[in-house]
């Protein structure tokens, strides 16, 4: 039967006389615990308020724990005698008791006497223990217990105490908590903070109250006959139902201390006994004392309260504690404890985290193959992976209780505790019914997320096994893979599947699933043992086929491991290598040569020599390759396909073995290794080889003499095969002359004579070009650019080209980075651009790159060849060096034949010329340049763009073609006025059309009245006298 709650003891032989305080104190922090020892019963925890007698204890009479509480992990006891007895629970490093280590940090007198402590209740989030004694209330720092002397001082004469139940865990917005106090005939409401406590307000109590609890703005009271409640928002007291359920009262009327408890929002549970005093019953009321819920039947009167929804706790009187459903009002657990435990009381405090020894015991994990004799790492190993248990089995209790010298807590039983009595009774589907129910709590916000996902992977991985030992694979491996079980556990089952022989070296399992896999042994053995119970014939057919069903189901769980793994960064880890090697042997033994191959083509982690080994007994030459490949030993992959292509030994799956080895080639940095098998593969196809020696990588082509290939090939290959190689090598020819240039250039700047003489010839057309400019009249001059041969720095240059040599290597650099398009624009750039003097190559490589902006620029503010700056516009960004057409295109204005894309890259080109000539001084010509530029191309240039450019103060007769172009283009726009009325004339009369004769609806009955063919088309025509035919058929008589 399934228990909610489990007992677990904290503290056994409670230091409660001075003497055992003092043998306590003799034992280091680090040593065992007297409170190990055993007892002779086990124990259970609650709280409760109730209080206790307050009468002179007696001298002769032991102490007892009579009140307890706790603050993180610790726990305070307060005892019969007035001492307080602080505990800390320690962290557990052993599972070798049930009991978690303990230590007593110290035995504080109140100084009440020898006064019961009656109650003990902490605030966990003021760090505040309010502790009622000889009916005074006192107030202790925690964790130290130091009593607070002047902030917040003690308060006489109360007989009962509560905090709201609504602020559990946390305070109100100004910091504080509510606080409720209860004296002979008033009732108290604080407000207490940290360090202060309110005035405060009080309510009047006809008869006092001996127990008290609050939610919100309603307050639940009793004194020794009847229950009530106060709405504090009005302070109007409601009577509910009396303590006893007596017909008569009088002195014969059982007199018992009542028991109440704050459930929920505006909820109470009240404890009332039947009239013969043997039983009681618990009632559910609301704040106004309206009856919800159905009602709690108890075998005694409760001594005490304690609630963990949805289950309370109660504390009889018989060393009982019985769990109720609050939802369905159901009996769900009775815990008897030995009588000589004594149970005192029953708390519901903050929390406490209790370590399990159930749970560890089923949650600690351990090595398969851990040996007898450890060394120190194998022993630090176990102790690392013993402390995670019991970090894990490390639960929150919030009930505790608390017996005559010992305390315990109820803690809810584990999932995996529950699932596991019913997984060795055999009922799986129970259990995995429980589990699913329980996933769904697996939210990032539960706090046991963690643990939760440890008992669930036990529960999945002790199913998967049972069924597996139940020949039920497919179920079997779906759960072992929700429990993520370590993958060498399970191929360990399989003896047949390639595996090492230490392959559980490094697998931890459960100890439930270590005891499993021994009682399953192999897969043979299972198989056998359901053989047995079956019988018949057929009993070794079914066999074979129960294996090879098993090994496909098992293939699929290590194919989804393969891919888990995957996909994790860094290095793989053991239960990797034993994945990949347990599939390429079961594929090997299969002749699934598909999925072998992409195993061997992706990253795996197969172990090296008994893969290797598999491959080469079981004649998979091809994969043999493959692996060989994967370990970058190519000269043995090679050496086998060379073998397979030639028919030494033979293998189907070898497919396109030429190409495949001209791929590898092209990827292979031995030089030698490429010689020997890219010529061999040349002699077998030259069309295929010879790409192992064109590879489109630079730096890989630097591998091979292009002359000695060349040399080669003359005598090994065709025709055909030799004119494929040039046309790769041309390009690379290219590169290296315009590189030649360059350094022969480099090497005539280097004379300082070269330098000198180039200078002064480049010099001579910037002069050329400043008087043509600043000559008087070059303003009117219809084309002030008119300047011959000699117009543009190209024709400058090969005019020089006969009379220096440095300009004749520049005008072969110029033609041929104009006319050659086998070469990269962008490296020979970043070359010229260190040499300063190149400027006009540099304006051609920008125009090659098209950064027309930056070439204008150069070409006019650096090289000053204004007139190559209009014919680099006018051939739309690319440069040309065909100077008679150049000239004619420029001094007679006439312009060649152009599509709209054309057009408009010239419009864009021509206007970043403009800006730039009117960005040049007029004193340089920038005037006579702009008014050129605005004559001779105006056709080009947007007239309501050019205005906003022009500088103020120029005349506006300088603008001759500026004024006809403005005078066409508003002749443009009122063109296109007039065309829009008329637009919109003919629209009216055509909608006018519309409206009179209605639509024309085309079916399929329609034919054309001229061909006689169905109209069947939106194009038609319909003619003056009415009748519907094909556009094409009609003539221009049918409209009139």
């Amino acid at each position: 039967m399934f228990t909610t709650f489990t007992v677990q003891p904290l503290l056994r032989g409670v230091h409660l006389d001075d003497a055992s305080a003092a043998a306590e104190s003799s034992f280091s922090p680090g040593s065992r615990s007297l409170l190990d020892r055993p007892a002779s019963g086990a124990l259970a925890g609650a709280t409760s308020p109730g209080s206790k007698s307050t009468s002179i204890f007696n001298r002769n009479t032991k102490p007892v724990v009579e009140a307890l509480d706790n603050f993180e992990n610790h726990l305070y006891l307060g005892t019969s005698d007035g001492y307080i007895l602080h505990y800390v629970i320690e962290e557990q490093i052993s599972s070798e008791s049930e009991l978690p280590r303990s230590r007593l940090v110290q035995r504080k007198p109140l100084g009440f006497g020898k006064k019961v402590v009656e109650r003990i209740m902490v605030i966990s989030k003021l760090r505040i223990a309010i502790v009622h004694c000889d009916s005074t209330l006192s107030f202790y720092s925690l964790p130290d217990f130091a009593p607070f002397s002047h902030a917040l001082p003690p308060i006489k004469g109360v007989t009962a105490f509560c905090d709201d139940g609504s602020q559990k865990g946390h305070v109100a917005e100004d910091g504080s908590v509510r606080l409720c106090v209860a004296k002979r005939r008033i009732i108290l409401f604080y407000n207490l903070w940290q360090d202060a406590i309110s005035e405060p307000k009080e309510l009047t109590l006809p008869n006092g109250a001996l127990i008290v609890s609050r939610w919100k703005n309603f307050v639940c009271f009793a004194d020794a006959n009847d229950f009530n409640l106060i709405d504090c928002r009005v302070g109007r007291m409601i009577p509910v139902l009396p303590v006893v359920q007596s017909a008569s009262s009088g002195a014969n009327a059982q007199v018992l201390r009542p028991t109440c408890i704050a459930i929920a929002e505006n909820e109470f549970l009240l404890a009332s006994a039947t009239s013969s005093g043997q039983s009681a019953i618990g009632i559910f009321c609301t704040g106004a004392g309206d009856p919800v819920r159905g009602t709690l039947q108890w075998s005694s009167y409760p001594r005490a309260l304690g609630v963990e929804f949805p289950y309370v706790a109660a504390l009889l009187r018989n060393n009982v504690i019985e769990i109720h459903n609050i939802l369905d009002q159901k009996l769900i657990q009775t815990i008897r404890f030995d009588p000589s435990a004594e149970l005192r009381t029953l708390v519901q405090g903050p929390g406490l985290a209790v370590w399990m020894s159930m749970l560890a015991n089923v949650l600690t994990m351990q090595s398969t193959n851990m040996s007898p004799q450890m060394d120190a790492q194998q022993q630090a190993e176990t102790e690392r992976r013993q402390q995670e248990a019991n970090r894990i089995s490390t639960v929150l209790a919030r009930v505790l209780v608390a017996g005559r010298e010992s305390v315990s807590a109820l803690v809810t039983t584990p999932l995996v505790l529950h699932a596991d009595v019913l997984l060795q009774k055999g009922h799986v589907e129970e259990a995995l019914l429980l589990s699913e129910k329980t996933t769904t709590t697996l939210s990032a916000e539960n706090l046991h997320r963690e643990r939760l996902q440890y008992e669930l992977n036990y529960i999945y991985q002790k199913s998967g096994l049972i069924y597996l030992g139940e020949t039920l694979f497919d179920d079997a491996f779906a759960l072992l893979k929700r429990g993520n079980i370590w993958p060498q556990a399970l191929i360990s089952l399989f003896p047949d599947v390639l595996q090492h022989s230490d392959l559980m070296r490094h697998v931890k399992l459960y100890r439930g699933i270590q005891e499993q896999l021994r009682h399953l042994r192999s897969l043979p053995d299972i198989i056998n043992r359901t053989l047995s119970k079956s019988g018949g014939e057929q009993d070794a057919e079914f066999g074979k086929v129960l294996l090879a069903n098993a090994k496909d189901v098992f293939i699929n769980y290590l194919q989804k491991c393969r891919r888990e793994y995957t996909n994790r960064r860094g290095h793989p880890g053991p239960e990797a290598v034993a994945t990949d090697t347990a599939l390429l042997g079961l594929w090997v033994d299969n002749n699934d040569d598909a999925s072998l191959h992409q195993l061997l083509e992706s990253n795996n982690a197969c172990a090296d020599d008994i893969c290797e080994r598999k491959l080469r007994e079981s004649h998979k030459h091809y994969a043999l390759s493959l692996w060989h490949k994967a370990h970058r030993n190519y000269s043995a992959t090679l050496s086998i396909w060379r073998r397979l292509l030639l028919g030494e030994i033979a293998d189907s799956a070898f497919e396109n073995g030429l190409q495949s080895m001209a791929s590898l080639l092209l990827s292979v940095q031995d030089p030698a290794l490429v010689e020997d098998y890219g010529w061999w593969l040349v002699q077998q196809d030259e069309t295929i080889g010879m790409k192992i020696f064109m590879p489109s990588d630079a730096k890989r082509a630097t591998m091979f003499d292009v002359d000695g290939i060349l040399a080669r090939c003359k005598s090994t290959i065709s025709r055909a095969g030799l004119l494929t190689y040039l046309e790769y090598v041309s390009p690379e020819h290219h590169k290296m002359l315009c590189l030649l240039y360059i350094e022969n250039i480099s090497r005539y700047l280097e004379d300082p004579n070269s330098v000198a003489s180039h200078q002064e010839i480049v010099a001579e057309f910037t002069k050329l070009q400043e008087v043509r400019l600043l000559q008087p009249g070059a303003a009117s001059t219809a084309n002030p650019l008119a300047v011959g041969s000699n117009g543009t720095f190209m024709a400058f240059l090969q005019s020089h080209a006969k009379t220096d040599a440095m300009f004749n290597c520049r005008v072969k650099l110029c033609v041929f980075l104009q006319s050659s398009s086998l070469y990269d624009a962008a490296e020979v750039l970043a070359e010229i651009e260190s040499i300063p003097v190149l400027l006009f190559e540099k304006a051609v490589l920008l125009a090659r790159i098209s950064k027309h902006k930056d070439c204008i620029e150069v070409l006019v503010k650096g090289v000053k060849d204004y007139q190559g700056a209009e014919l680099l516009c006018l051939n739309g960004g690319v440069m040309k060096i065909s100077k008679k057409s150049s000239k004619a295109a420029v001094n007679d204005g006439s312009h060649p034949k152009e599509s709209a894309s054309e057009a408009s890259t010239r419009k864009k080109l021509f206007m970043i010329l403009l800006q730039e000539y009117l960005l040049m001084p007029q004193d340089q010509g920038g005037m006579v340049l702009t008014l050129h530029l605005l004559n001779s191309q105006s056709s080009y240039l947007d007239i309501s763009e050019v205005i906003h450019l022009l500088p103020t103060f120029w005349s506006v007769e300088l603008l001759r073609s500026l004024r006809r172009s403005y005078h066409d283009f508003k002749e443009i726009q009122v063109v296109k006025g007039l065309s829009l009325g008329e637009n919109l004339r003919i629209s009216e009369e055509l909608f006018q059309l519309y409206e009179s004769n209605g639509p024309v609806v085309i079916t399929a009955d329609i034919v054309c009245d001229v061909c006689g063919i169905a109209v069947a088309d939106a194009v038609f025509m319909k003619t003056v006298d009415s009748k519907i035919i094909h556009l094409h058929c009609g003539s221009p008589s049918d409209t009139r």
